[in-house]
């Protein structure tokens, strides 16, 4: 079992850099304009998306994974939320070029091919609108032995440091870019308790499947080991 089988099964909704408190502080910092039309890529279990549509935006989710869709859409429909989740790759978006003002991104990017990826953000969004990507990454040198257990865990090819963003951000075109951080990995229970998700869905069968509490016990315990050597950044592009 991956780190993504996990979890979908689980039906985490807060697997991204800072969990739900960055997101929560990263929309207050960053107002979205009223009314927006927002794309979030690798929605997952579609927390973020219906926070956001909450607030009255026009949100479409996508997801590679079905599994992740599905829980999505019974998260919306709980929530009692119009939105539109669908599979689709972030690295080939299935929709025309400048259809939406935002494109929101949490902990995606390093997971496919990046630069398809930017490319792709950059291509839909619509002239003037804004792309906010939150990613994990390289903050300090690191042993080799412990760069492969990271990029083995999440199936990566490397982990990107400050100046990789940077120059991939600025070959992409964005008018106008910045990259805030880094910023350091919360404890990995802090955001479970300040922010537990009232809709969280548990496949039943997960709770007696030591394979997903094996992967589980792996991702606490490369992030409580590892927190000197990897934190997340915000990468903030204007088109």
């Amino acid at each position: 079992m991956e780190y993504f089988d996990m979890l979908a099964k689980l039906g985490i909704g807060n697997a991204h850099p800072g969990g739900f408190a960055a997101t929560l502080k990263q929309l207050e910092q960053y107002p979205l304009p009223t009314n927006s039309r927002i794309l979030e890529v690798g929605c997952g279990t579609g927390r973020t998306s219906c926070y956001v549509a909450a607030q009255g935006h026009d949100v479409i989710g996508i997801d590679i994974r079905p599994d992740m869709i599905a829980k999505a859409k019974i998260r919306a429909e709980k929530e009692n939320l119009s939105i539109q989740f669908m599979e689709g790759d972030a690295s080939s978006l299935p929709f025309p070029n400048e259809s939406f003002d935002v494109i929101l991104v949490e902990s995606v990017s390093i997971f496919t091919d990046t630069d398809k990826a930017l490319s792709e953000y950059y291509r839909v969004l619509r002239s003037g609108g804004k792309l906010f990507d939150r990613e994990m990454m390289l903050r300090n040198p690191m042993p080799m032995e412990v760069n492969e257990e990271i990029t083995t865990f999440y199936h990566i090819e490397k982990l990107w440091d400050i100046n990789d963003w940077s120059a991939l951000v600025k070959t992409i075109g964005f008018n106008r870019s910045q990259i805030e951080g880094p910023f350091l990995f919360p404890e990995t229970s802090e955001d479970l308790f300040e922010h537990p998700d009232p809709y969280q869905q548990i496949d039943v069968s997960s709770f007696l499947d030591i394979q997903i509490w094996e992967v589980t016990s792996k991702y606490n315990d490369i992030m409580d080991r590892f927190r000197e050597y990897i934190g997340f950044i915000l990468i903030i592009g204007t088109k």
